[in-house]
């Protein structure tokens, strides 16, 4: 075992369902009302061996100061946190029935990064819900821009039948909302360039998949980059390598010419 996955719904939640006193949807994680993710994090830190831990569709409204210390303390759980925000404009969130808004994630993404040292974080979007105004995707560009997620990905609002959105006014036209995608997604294609530079020259340490093909601590499996290394490495050990260079979303450990034997794609957000 190389690496453990969490992912639930709504992985932050873990525990809460068994405290004495029921949590709300803004609870936050907190063992010292009973078992939570944080109990889970530990134990998993203590089993022996050599592994990553991997945390997955954490809600922004559960997050404390106590995971995030956790997460800082346990060598074994990735610099890598998945944190779906869907949107930053107090008017979306609100329309989404999110639990937060804009200031409070501002400042929950400023605490896990001083809390953290080289946290990878990644988030995904929605444009085109219901009522999404030119103002609202300005916004949310700025706040792309600002923020500089090292892994981000968009869905486009999609009209599903039965759901309490479908039944909204002011639907957004396909058209537009591929406009709105196109927009976000160019501006984070311009962060990623930013980001794999400043990984150029490091050495990282990585998970090699299949020959030639590694992932590095701040890629997921499937819908994150690539770390294309050489195919001498052994498959489903970790390795140390240097990065030599990047390509769109992923990065190069090869020597200079060298171009990968294989191309991998993420899955990429609809």
């Amino acid at each position: 075992m190389k690496e453990i996955n969490l992912i639930s719904q709504d992985t932050t939640y873990f525990g809460m369902d068994t405290w004495e006193q029921r949590p709300n949807p803004k609870s936050a994680v907190d063992s010292t009302r009973g078992t939570a993710l944080t109990t889970l994090l530990r134990e998993l830190q203590a089993i022996p061996g050599d592994f990553w831990i991997r945390l997955l569709y954490t809600h922004p409204a559960h997050w404390s100061d106590e995971l995030i210390q956790t997460i800082a303390e346990c060598p074994k759980v990735a610099r890598y946190i998945d944190i779906p925000l869907q949107h930053i404009s107090d008017h979306m969130l609100g329309a989404m029935k999110r639990e937060t808004g804009g200031d409070y994630i501002r400042e929950l993404l400023a605490r896990i990064r001083r809390g953290i040292p080289g946290i990878a974080i990644r988030t995904t979007f929605i444009v085109g819900f219901p009522g999404e105004t030119e103002a609202d995707v300005d916004e949310l560009c700025t706040f792309i821009q600002e923020t500089k997620f090292e892994r981000l990905g968009v869905f486009r609002y999609s009209q599903e039948e039965g759901t309490r959105a479908a039944k909204l006014a002011h639907q957004i036209a396909p058209k537009e909302k591929e406009r709105r995608w196109h927009r976000t997604m160019s501006l984070q294609k311009e962060i990623a360039a930013s980001v794999g530079q400043k990984y150029v020259g490091k050495t990282l340490r990585v998970l090699v998949e299949e020959p030639g093909v590694a992932r590095g601590e701040a890629d997921a499996p499937d819908i994150d980059g690539r770390i294309y290394v050489s195919p001498k490495l052994p498959v489903g050990k970790f390795a140390k390598v240097k990065i030599t260079g990047f390509q769109d979303y992923d990065l190069l450990a090869l020597p200079p010419g060298e171009k990968p034997a294989v191309l991998k794609t993420a899955k990429p957000a609809q």
